[in-house]
């Protein structure tokens, strides 16, 4: 083997190492590195939640709202691959921010891992998991994250719903996520909180001026297999190492609103921008 072909290798490994930091490090604004100032006048909105709200795989929507709306402080709680117990695993850091407005949006991956056995041990060895994901164990963990920034804090509470995960609406994975988003609404009518519909947003953003017809012909199929890590690496070496946008990401999918089948594409980040912007200026 030449000296030339080694270096050729050490390149791209390189480069692909560059493209997954760029993909998990941490938001700038983050409840770990936030200090508070007892002169600030300014409302603090933290946004919590999985990979969606991080911003680094997708579009980085809490960036957006932080870029147009001076009056307030925007903090990223958003982190990769979380689950509703990973979240709750480090909630004190967010009642630490003393928080005006939370919004939170967890679940897609506990979703995606209990579609099966396999996936949900991946997830406990990804995430540390003390259990394989479960709807039942999503709901009592959302309920005790909502607990304790009730009881933590005197915070405004939004609780979103979560987006699709493909854009195939006769997907298995779909029925799944309908189930997760029942669980949100039953606990914010338990706590008298407000939903923002994302779901319901995405639906008609997908649906819109397209026949059942062409809408079959053009869904690709979300997967389950390692189909769905390598659509996810392409998504993040196109981003970072070529500048392709998100949207364009997408399009090799024809997808409307995500990137991968489970991050969000310009379209659909500013679809959840919109909506949390109208909700905390209503």
């Amino acid at each position: 083997m030449s000296w030339a072909f080694v270096l050729i290798i050490i390149f791209f490994l390189l480069v692909f190492i560059y493209a997954m930091w760029r993909g998990s490090r941490l938001p700038k604004c983050f409840p770990n590195n936030f200090l508070i100032n007892d002169e600030n006048y300014k409302e603090i909105v933290i946004c919590c939640g999985d990979s969606i709200t991080h911003g680094r795989i997708g579009y980085d929507w809490v960036s957006k709202l932080e870029d147009e709306d001076k009056s307030r402080i925007y903090i990223n709680a958003g982190i990769n691959g979380d689950l509703a117990w990973n979240l709750y695993q480090r909630i004190e850091g967010i009642i630490n921010c003393n928080p005006d407005i939370i919004t939170i949006l967890i679940g897609t991956n506990d979703a995606m891992g209990s579609q099966s056995k396999k996936l949900g041990n991946d997830y406990i060895k990804m995430k540390k998991l003390p259990q394989r994901p479960s709807i039942d164990w999503y709901q009592e963990n959302y309920d005790l994250i909502i607990s304790k920034l009730m009881n933590g804090t005197n915070a405004k509470i939004y609780l979103v719903t979560l987006p699709w995960i493909g854009e195939k609406e006769d997907d298995k994975i779909i029925d799944i996520v309908k189930n997760h988003n029942t669980v949100i609404e039953k606990l914010a009518k338990k706590h008298k909180l407000e939903v923002i519909p994302f779901f319901d947003k995405i639906d008609k953003s997908i649906n819109a001026n397209i026949s059942q017809e062409l809408k079959h012909q053009l869904a690709y199929k979300y997967m389950i297999n390692y189909k769905r890590l390598l659509r996810i690496m392409r998504a993040i070496v196109l981003h970072y190492i070529f500048g392709f946008t998100w949207n364009k990401i997408g399009n090799k999918y024809i997808l409307r609103t995500l990137c991968d089948f489970i991050h969000l594409n310009e379209n659909g980040g500013l679809l959840l921008k919109d909506l949390i912007q109208a909700q905390l200026n209503s």
